[in-house]
């Protein structure tokens, strides 16, 4: 089983190299952070360093890692989606579901190692600077060293496969659970928008923000207060990735008429074809929801915390902002190498259809305007579930900072705000049609081979 695992993974690498990367950043950021707690803890072991640098560090590997496992999550998915074929294949042919599923999980499991590897060996590498950089800024305090932290690449490596998993496990569930016919046929249509497994995660995960905002809500304090705005709006954007499907079909109607106006046949043809394939729509609008949600909701409780902090000197205000930036930089460039390495994987992957399309007489410029229309459906569901949720986390925070912070929209930064749901759009559009040209480019004839 191992060599056929390796083999696959061999002759898989163009589909598992998002994987690949956001396990290998994902495994480098957590070994620099853990690397870092544990020069702190050796230097200034339960003193107020510590605990300082656990609050911000801690914080930046949560809402990293959480971002990590979603565009994991999400690359797995799509590639068991368009494996569907081979997996029922298999099965006609005598494999059994455990030998189908030990294979893929294995295949996950190989490449979040590898991935792994990678990214632990670079953070451990990254230490040095990355801490003369936070002494240097003030957010920690002189006094810890650098060197090999062994804690520190253990958890970037196991990190990765415990990430990996069981996001293969989930992903594998759905194909393996229907007859071998049944998954062959699956394979091209999609017979239910929400699949039962995926709307029962969904339903309890509502049930647990219920759950996480009454535990905050018994609380008092501005810092409380906040602490469970975040995260509600962290639970509640699960959710709202595992109901994407539901709203890829509204969304194209309301994409259908402009499109059919301005492109005619290419713009009907995005709007049925973004209908009919809700999931792959739903997997390629989920990291622009990640990447604008996560986003919005640090700068919008960075933005609360100052100005509830009144006391704060210039000092403190500074360590902040280098603080928020340093929250933000893994963020943002995770989340956009999800997006774009989604949307190239989705898109390339439908190398055949667009070649019987230019074989029945579409031009390659009606294409890239569906492509147009497409991305345009990708960006606005994804925007769409991050601005619900967003405004879910601020009503909820405006009504518990209430005693503390008069009016929380006041001290938003909306200029701020407005460029990250540009940049988001921006990526969606881009990673559409930027590999919707190259795959283009190749004849119509070799594509269907």
């Amino acid at each position: 089983m191992l060599l056929l695992v390796l083999a696959s993974v061999r002759t898989r690498l163009g589909q598992y190299a998002g994987v690949l990367l956001v396990s290998a950043m994902s495994a480098g950021l957590l070994t620099l952070l853990a690397s870092v707690l544990d020069s702190v803890h050796r230097a200034d072991p339960g003193h107020r360093a510590e605990r300082s640098a656990q609050s911000l560090l801690g914080l930046v590997g949560g809402t990293s890692g959480f971002a990590a496992l979603l565009l994991v999550a999400n690359t797995l998915a799509l590639v068991a989606q368009q494996r569907r074929t081979e997996t029922g294949a298999l099965r006609v042919v005598g494999a059994t579901t455990a030998q189908v599923r030990a294979q893929i999980v294995g295949e996950a499991a190989v490449v979040a190692a590898l991935g792994g590897l990678v990214g632990a060996a670079g953070g451990a590498l990254s230490l040095g600077p990355v801490l003369g950089w936070l002494i240097d800024h003030h957010v920690l305090p002189v006094g810890p060293q650098s060197g090999f932290s062994p804690v520190g690449f253990a958890v970037g490596l196991l990190s990765t496969i415990v990430i990996a998993v069981p996001a293969a496990l989930a992903a594998v569930r759905g194909p393996l659970r229907v007859s071998a016919v049944e998954a062959l046929r699956e394979a091209t249509v999609e017979r239910r928008t929400l699949p039962l497994g995926r709307a029962i995660a969904a339903a309890a995960t509502l049930l647990l923000a219920v759950a996480v905002w009454d535990r905050y809500r018994r609380k008092s304090g501005a810092h409380e207060a906040l602490n469970g705005g975040m995260a509600l709006c962290l639970t509640l954007l699960i959710a709202a990735w595992l109901l994407l499907p539901l709203v890829v079909r509204p969304v194209a109607a309301l994409s259908a008429l402009p499109g059919r106006l301005l492109s005619r046949s290419s713009g009907r043809l995005a709007a049925a074809n973004s209908a009919a394939a809700g999931r792959r729509v739903a997997a390629m609008a989920g990291p622009v929801l990640l990447a604008a949600g996560l986003s919005t909701m640090l700068m919008c409780g960075n933005a609360v915390s100052q100005a509830t902090a009144t006391a704060q000197d210039a000092l403190q205000q500074e360590n902040n902002a280098v603080g928020m930036r340093l929250l933000m930089t893994p963020l943002i460039v995770c989340a956009a190498l999800g997006i774009l390495n989604t949307l190239l994987l989705a898109t390339r992957q439908r190398r055949q259809e667009f070649a019987a399309l230019r074989l029945a007489g579409s031009t390659r410029a009606q294409l890239l305007r569906m492509l147009g229309w497409e991305s345009v459906v990708v960006v606005l569901c994804g925007l769409l579930m991050a601005g619900v949720v967003i405004v879910v986390f601020l009503a909820g925070l405006s009504a518990r900072m209430a005693p503390y912070l008069t009016d929380v929209t006041a001290v938003l930064p909306w200029s701020d705000l407005a460029q990250v749901a540009a940049g988001c759009a921006g990526l969606g559009v881009l990673g559409v049609l930027i590999p919707g040209a190259l795959v283009l480019r190749v004849t119509a004839v070799r594509a269907v081979e």
